[in-house]
């Protein structure tokens, strides 16, 4: 373990300065600062620990942890109810406080975002950890590996499954295994959440779900544990609880386990589609499998672990640009319902000076529209009982024919616009639910 944050560039809008004896202090104090920490490569960061400037009353009381692995796509550090965790500061400016990660963030980025301080915004931070080492397996949508049980059967009372994902899909296969008594184990991606069925001989399949909108192309760590009939099953620390149906036991699993998809149907299988996306550090209880089947290269193994249409490294989505030819051209996208989050992230390119780049309306009361006016681009937003607001921070225009990057984030109570890596001032909104449908034209 070694500790990396003295020898870290920290980016802050246009400063930058290097972790240690200097504080970090915005020009304002407001909620729509932040400091962002680029590591120069994935690394696995345990805690963080903070101050605030050296002898005097400016120090951070209580901040929010985001992090990426490529600057652009954000998440925030969140409990087990799935809400941000609010990490304590400090008591002076002095002090250290450290906080730990109860489950290790795994990212190049981080972002620090503080919601309360004394006086004004200072902090000095430092990060712990070490590298990251990925062993990855990327999945066509036809691919699978099939490990074979049958000289070495599972029979357990208790086992754990952990490993990360990346997906643009909504649905696929991504682990089962099943034996001849009647027992399974099916994990799969339906409708961007996770859904695991579990059988232990009984005849009874027992559903757990957890997770949304799991189809971001944004890594996202799963784990399951199971101790007898008991079960803990997490994505992102989002937990669940569930206890499984029948008076057995134990899991008896002596026939193929498969990963990535199924050659045919399978009992407790919802979805029929394979997985398409990349699987990252699989590992069963202590064993990592993806590392075992890359080190499996022997005539023996050989037929023990058996690998199709799969590669050991994790490509991007190609990316497919729409043009829309006339004034009245549009996409119209299906949307989630029950959601109370909204991420929409794409690049433009246009000479137009005006034009509709995207509307959501949503459930409730409201909408937001995201459209360039004279080549700048605004936001127009509408919440329940509030009155319409229209957000202009940019200057400068964006109608040169280059190609821009605009990412929108709304949560409750929250709206962050970023163009090009230059982020809008985040907007407070006092009442919004996500709808079913946005377009994009």
């Amino acid at each position: 373990m070694s500790h990396f944050g003295k020898s870290s560039l920290i980016h802050v809008s246009s400063i930058s300065l290097v972790a240690g004896q200097l504080a970090w202090t915005p020009e304002e104090s407001t909620y729509y600062h932040f400091l962002t920490i680029n590591l120069d490569g994935p690394k696995q960061i345990h805690s963080i620990a903070t101050q605030g400037r050296e002898g005097t009353a400016e120090y951070v009381t209580e901040y929010i942890v985001q992090y990426s692995n490529d600057g652009e796509g954000w998440l925030s550090y969140t409990s087990a109810l799935g809400e941000p965790e609010m990490f304590k500061g400090n008591i002076n400016g002095d002090s250290i406080r450290k906080n730990s990660f109860e489950v290790p963030i795994i990212a190049q980025w981080l972002r620090i975002n503080p919601t309360r301080w004394r006086d004004r915004i200072s902090l000095r931070v430092e990060l712990y950890g070490c590298d990251y080492v990925a062993d990855n397996l990327y999945f066509n949508g036809t691919a699978l590996v099939r490990w074979d049980l049958m000289r070495d059967p599972i029979s357990a009372t208790r086992e754990s499954i952990r490993f990360r994902l990346k997906t643009t899909a909504a649905n696929g296969v991504l682990i089962y295994s099943r034996g001849t008594q009647g027992d399974y184990v099916a994990l799969q991606l339906r409708d961007n959440r996770l859904l695991l069925n579990i059988d232990l001989g009984a005849g009874i399949m027992t559903s757990l779900s957890v997770g949304s909108l799991l189809d971001d192309n944004i890594w996202h760590d799963v784990v399951i544990s199971r101790n007898r009939r008991d079960i803990v099953f997490s994505v992102d620390r989002v937990v669940i609880r569930g206890r499984v149906k029948g008076e057995f036991y134990r899991l008896n699993l002596n026939r193929g386990f498969y990963i990535g998809g199924v050659p045919n149907k399978q009992d407790g299988l919802i979805v029929t589609q394979n997985f398409t996306g990349c699987m990252e550090n699989l590992y069963l209880n202590s064993t990592n499998i993806i590392r075992t089947i890359k080190e499996a290269n022997t005539y023996e193994n050989y037929f023990v672990y058996e690998k199709v249409n799969t590669i050991y490294s994790c490509p991007e989505p190609p990316i497919i640009p729409v043009t829309f030819l006339t004034k009245n051209s549009f996409a119209r996208l299906k949307g989630y319902e029950g959601v109370r989050s909204l991420n929409v992230s794409f690049s433009f390119r246009t000479y137009e000076e005006d034009g509709l780049l995207l509307f959501h309306k949503f459930l409730s009361d409201g909408q937001v529209k995201l459209f360039l006016d004279d080549g700048k681009i605004k936001v127009d937003i509408v919440t329940s009982g509030n009155p319409r607001t229209i957000l202009d921070n940019y200057d400068e225009t964006f109608n040169d024919g280059r190609w821009h990057t605009v990412i929108l984030s709304i949560e409750t109570n929250s709206l962050i616009l970023t163009v090009d890596n230059r982020p809008m001032k985040t907007v407070r909104l006092l009442s919004m639910t996500t709808g079913t449908v946005y377009m994009v034209g």
